[in-house]
């Protein structure tokens, strides 16, 4: 992890834990009245509206990986569920998580759950490793997101492939990226985005308060 600045961790929850937050997901989308069924659809902030995934989130598995990472404290900055549904779509451009906002302390730690397994054929994650040892790329606006790095450049990295139920996890100053999805079925992933407590913003200097206490002293914090 800290050479290449992401790892892989298989069979870290089963087809039942996957079930299960697909479903909380899919209810989550209805009542908050989200169309799941676009080429690539995003539902952003549910842990903080959602007691199911509020409390994934807190699963000691991914607790674990973080506090391993991060230290005993442990805050969630962000968390989205992704889902690429089959269809004409293009690439996710090359970009660092550090580029959509600057925090310090950083980088902060990407957690990236294959809901079901991620391909070559369904658009997984590439990285480039070692990436993250050269600090915050420049980045431009492209046609899906910001870019750091041409996706025609001779050096495209390596996928990350995972199994369903497997768990890729990134430094946020990690290049990567994601391919369409050329199959029939959708490729679906959740999100979790890990920070130290005490998280700012790098240029104002304010406090970032939008968090959820993950752990303290190295254990889950109580679902409230």
């Amino acid at each position: 992890m800290n050479e290449a600045g992401y790892a892989v961790f298989d069979a870290i929850f089963t087809d039942q834990d996957m079930d299960a937050l697909d479903d909380a997901l899919a209810a989550f989308a209805r009542r908050e009245g989200k169309d799941l069924e676009r080429t690539v659809a995003f539902l952003q902030k549910i842990a903080e509206r959602d007691e199911f995934v509020r409390d994934f989130a807190r699963r000691p598995e991914l607790v674990e990986i973080a506090t391993g990472l991060l230290g005993p404290d442990v805050d969630l900055y962000f968390n989205q569920h992704v889902r690429k549904n089959p269809g004409p779509q293009e690439a996710f451009s090359w970009h660092q998580d550090d580029a959509y906002g600057l925090v310090d302390p950083s980088p902060y730690l990407t957690v990236w759950i294959a809901m079901t397994d991620s391909t070559l054929e369904n658009g997984c994650v590439w990285a480039l490793p070692g990436s993250w040892k050269q600090g915050l790329w420049p980045h431009q606006e492209s046609s899906f997101g910001l870019s750091c790095h041409p996706l025609d450049h001779p050096d495209q990295g390596r996928p990350v492939e995972v199994s369903r139920g497997g768990v890729a996890i990134f430094w946020s100053l990690t290049v990567h990226k994601s391919g369409p999805n050329r199959t029939d079925l959708p490729r679906k992933a959740m999100i979790f985005q890990y920070v130290r407590p005490g998280l700012r913003h790098k240029v104002s200097g304010m406090s970032i308060r939008s968090r959820l206490p993950i752990a303290r002293a190295g254990l889950p914090v109580s679902a409230s």
